[in-house]
C-alpha cells in the first residue's frame, strides 16, 4: 500500500506557478495605471445630469481601481506564501 502521509512537491514546478502568478497581478495593475485617462469620466455639460453620471461612473472606477489593487495584492501573498511553504517543504525533503 502507498504511503499517503508525506507531502512532496516540485519546487520549479511552484516557482514557475508563483512567477507567473506575480506576472498576472503586476499586468492587473500595468492595465489600470495604463487606462487610468481612459477610464476616468469627464461631464459632457454643466448640467446636473451629466455632472451626475460622471461622478457615478469615476466613483465605481475608483471603487474597482481599489478591489482591483487590493486582488493583485492578494494574489502577491498567495504566490509570496506558496514560495515559503515549498520551500520549507523542500527542506523538510532533504532532511529526510
Amino acid at each position: 500500500m502507498t504511503d499517503y502521509n508525506r507531502l512532496s512537491i516540485r519546487p520549479d514546478e511552484v516557482t514557475d506557478v508563483t512567477r507567473q502568478l506575480d506576472e498576472l497581478a503586476n499586468r492587473m495593475q500595468h492595465v489600470l495605471e495604463t487606462e487610468r485617462a481612459n477610464l476616468t469620466t469627464i461631464a459632457s455639460g454643466q448640467d446636473e445630469v451629466s455632472q451626475r453620471v460622471a461622478h457615478t461612473l469615476n466613483e465605481v472606477h475608483g471603487s474597482f481601481t481599489k478591489a482591483s489593487d487590493q486582488g493583485a495584492n492578494e494574489i502577491r501573498e498567495v504566490s509570496a506564501t506558496m514560495r515559503t511553504h515549498a520551500g520549507r517543504i523542500s527542506e523538510t525533503d532533504l532532511a529526510d
